[in-house]
């Protein structure tokens, strides 16, 4: 669920070029080697950035963009991380073809309704998409805490060209992996936490 609009967010943004991409020539997006589509607050990507991860984190709230920077900027030490506060479907060309490692979408939006299933990241159409970014050898790693939507995926993965690298309906946090906000405060709840790691076919 999302926050209350924040005004100061924008201007917050804009005044921090170091940890934000404003436009598709930043060199930024050279280095970077793996993608958090649908950041909200950015505990998983800065956690992820600590532990020596270059990656890009797109997020289109700009609330809770404006916030994530915030958690930044508190940080002692400049990280290999930057936000491109945009909707995945507006910012495709700042990547190129084959450009990221791992591609993590972490508890997105499950957009039950089935009118609504074109907005689901695992909409197969727009998961292709995503799959065209990423590196031959690669991964994408999606995690979420809703069953419906682990069901959905487990039929969308497969029509979107991939094949399954792992399976979990109760996963249990790996050592090199972190959790977002959403993530602790499920699991605190006692909820599963469901998780998908797939790959482009043939790989």
């Amino acid at each position: 669920m999302r926050g209350r609009f924040k005004s100061w967010a924008k201007p917050l943004l804009e005044a921090h070029p170091e940890y934000v991409i404003f436009n598709e020539q930043d060199s930024f997006l050279k280095e970077a080697k793996e993608c958090e589509i649908g950041a909200g607050k950015g505990d998983f990507a800065i956690g992820m950035a600590k532990k020596g991860h270059c990656l890009v984190a797109l997020e289109r709230d700009i609330s809770c963009a404006g916030l994530f920077l915030k958690k930044l900027l508190q940080e002692e030490e400049k990280l290999a991380l930057k936000i491109l506060p945009l909707d995945f479907d507006k910012c495709v060309s700042y990547f190129h073809e084959g450009q990221f490692q791992i591609i993590y979408l972490n508890f997105s939006d499950p957009w039950p309704k089935k009118k609504h299933e074109k907005r689901r990241l695992l909409y197969p159409p727009r998961l292709k998409e995503i799959g065209k970014f990423l590196a031959p050898d690669g991964e994408v790693r999606f995690k979420t805490d809703n069953d419906s939507l682990f069901e959905y995926g487990l039929k969308a993965i497969p029509l979107a060209g991939f094949s399954f690298l792992k399976v979990e309906e109760d996963y249990s946090l790996e050592e090199s992996d972190v959790m977002s906000e959403y993530e602790r405060n499920f699991r605190a709840e006692g909820k599963k936490i469901h998780r998908i790691v797939f790959q482009k076919e043939g790989q």
